[in-house]
């Protein structure tokens, strides 16, 4: 169901959706990250993995050599209020605010509520662990967003 929608998607498009996966900060636990990876390829997404430990700068840099029509970061280290929104920032000032940033990780409601605020487009924790689920929810990003082209 999912890669149909993804085809679907694909030749609206004109080109396979593709998503950029990193996990900024220091921190080096990357099982979920890679796992995300792993399942948004099976379902059809071009992926690109900047893997453990990319700065912000480098984030945006490859988003924008990419073409990335997807940010999924991943931050377990607490430092999701400084990161994230440094992230969102530099997108804007490469002029790709149009690319939605999702983040995964140990991350308060609160907080969750302040990122949606600061521009991210969705926040996702330990309690969301379905990954059908998310990857509905990747593709109905990318779809909204390629709609509002």
């Amino acid at each position: 169901r999912l890669r149909k929608r993804l085809g679907e998607l694909e030749v609206r498009m004109g080109r396979r959706p593709k998503l950029l996966v990193g996990k900024p900060g220091l921190d080096g636990h990357s099982n979920g990250t890679e796992q995300i990876a792993i399942k948004a390829r099976d379902v059809g997404f071009d992926v690109v993995y900047e893997g453990i430990r990319v700065s912000p700068e480098q984030i945006v840099a490859s988003a924008l050599e990419e073409g990335v029509h997807l940010i999924g970061l991943s931050i377990l280290s607490g430092s999701h209020l400084a990161l994230l929104p440094e992230v969102v920032e530099r997108l804007r000032e490469a002029g790709l605010s149009d690319i939605p940033v999702v983040v995964g990780g140990i991350i308060p409601d609160a907080d969750a509520d302040r990122l949606r605020r600061d521009g991210v487009a969705a926040v996702y924790t330990p309690k969301d662990f379905e990954l059908d689920h998310i990857m509905s929810d990747l593709i109905d990003l990318v779809d909204r967003q390629h709609a509002a082209e």
